[in-house]
């Protein structure tokens, strides 16, 4: 697999040679339909420099290499393609949208989970790790953030708007890692946000579904997972990779997860104490508080 091949000599390539390997792993299915001198003029070298790197990774020239991304690029997208007969149950297509799901997680490439650990790798070193995502997956950063602080690791999750990047940016310091995180859409402005974030010395990192957004093209290191036949599917996949990075951090530091569930319980405790000894005061105070907001507001319900 190209891929595996690219992994493995990726060290010893020429800066040339580097720039063609970034863009077949990262823009994988532009480059399925491009010729050598196509691919040449993305990637700023000369032809034979394609050549050559195709021979170098052990191909007999870059027919061969394009050929194999070729293969690649027609699985991912045959994935999940159910044929053309109906279900006669909705357990059936149930069925069939959970194998959809697992041939995805399946496909993930040997390369894609070294990758991964890559990522995992900078993370744990991180003294603030910020997340960065738009629309359905700025919850699932909310959510992974939280994770991350119950295990007593300084993070922060925030959408891309161009004030609340601002003030983020502001904050960041050299040695700090920036997670972002995308599924639809081309990402312009997380790209910016990476873009600056690395000149400030802060590790940029991105999950993706797709090489071609700007985030995936500006991260230093970008695990992309392929295109999906749903922006669902691509969401519960980035859901499952969040899962392992917050296990695996979580494994190196078992002590303050286990602190950190012991103070939950304490509180909790004191809370529950709290209500009991306090009865039926708390309802005067509720009925209280409602009777003065409908004194400044005559519509408000009188029971809340």
């Amino acid at each position: 697999m190209f891929r595996e091949r690219i992994r493995d000599s990726y060290e010893r390539l020429s800066p040339g040679h580097r720039r063609l390997a970034d863009f077949l792993i990262n823009c994988t299915l532009d480059a399925a339909f491009l010729t050598a001198t196509e691919l040449a003029r993305r990637v700023e070298v000369d032809p034979a420099t394609v050549v050559r790197f195709a021979q170098d990774l052990g191909y007999s020239g870059y027919r061969e290499l394009s050929q194999e991304i070729k293969r690649y690029v027609h699985d991912r997208i045959t994935i999940g393609k159910t044929p053309d007969v109906p279900f006669t149950t909705q357990g059936e297509h149930f069925t069939a949208s959970l194998e959809e799901f697992h041939q995805q997680l399946q496909h993930l490439t040997m390369v894609d989970l070294e990758r991964l650990g890559e990522i995992c790798a900078v993370l744990n070193e991180a003294p603030t790790i910020w997340i960065v995502a738009e629309g359905a997956l700025n919850g699932l950063a909310q959510a992974f953030a939280q994770g991350l602080r119950n295990m007593d690791q300084s993070a922060v999750a925030f959408h891309p708007d161009i004030l609340e990047a601002a003030m983020r940016l502001s904050h960041m310091q050299n040695g700090d890692a920036l997670l972002a995180l995308g599924n639809e859409g081309p990402q312009i402005d997380v790209g910016y946000i990476l873009q600056l974030a690395r000149e400030k010395g802060v590790h940029t990192l991105c999950i993706s579904s797709n090489g071609l957004q700007s985030a995936a093209k500006e991260a230093k290191l970008a695990l992309i997972i392929g295109q999906t036949t749903s922006p669902f599917t691509g969401l519960a996949l980035i859901a499952v990779l969040l899962s392992l990075i917050e296990k695996s951090l979580g494994e190196q530091r078992p002590q303050s997860i286990e602190q950190n569930q012991e103070e939950q319980r304490l509180h909790l405790s004191r809370l529950m104490e709290l209500r009991q000894q306090t009865g039926g005061r708390t309802n005067e105070s509720i009925a209280l508080w409602s009777q003065q907001l409908r004194w400044a507001d005559p519509d408000f319900p009188a029971a809340l």
